[in-house]
């Protein structure tokens, strides 16, 4: 069967992955960063918490990787649904850019690094996705 091909939408701005430690205290970060209307994703596990944030948003404190560049392939999309965030990743995985993926209750957000965006977004739409492209924020 084949993979379900999927709109995407460029986020505009860039982002930062940040990580701390189980015990730290990130309520404060979380909550200055729940005011800006940008992306904000927050995961916590046994090991560590994660946070993805606008780059201009970067927490003091955390380890940072960055930085990213954001598609969101929205929905809702069934839950049933299988395939698509194989679908996303593969293309990306054939030229060898790295991708960090982020699901949420109505789609899927999949992060490249910025200076790979423009070959990422060529290898989705070859691989039949559609993209609508913004420009990045300054």
């Amino acid at each position: 069967m084949p993979f379900p091909a999927v709109p995407l939408r460029s986020l505009p701005g860039e982002y930062v992955i940040a990580r701390f430690s189980t015990d730290a205290d990130v309520a404060p970060v979380l909550a200055e960063m729940l005011r800006a209307e940008s992306l904000v994703s927050f995961t916590q596990t046994d090991q560590e918490i994660s946070i993805v944030c606008d780059s201009d948003a970067a927490p003091a404190g955390a380890e940072l990787d960055g930085p990213w560049r954001a598609l969101y392939a929205g929905g809702p999309i069934p839950f049933g649904l299988t395939g698509v965030v194989a679908s996303l990743v593969d293309p990306l995985a054939a030229i060898g850019c790295p991708v960090f993926v982020i699901s949420t209750f109505d789609g899927d957000v999949l992060m490249t690094p910025s200076d790979r965006h423009d070959e990422a977004t060529r290898a989705l739409r070859g691989a039949g996705h559609t993209v609508d492209v913004d420009a990045p924020r300054d």
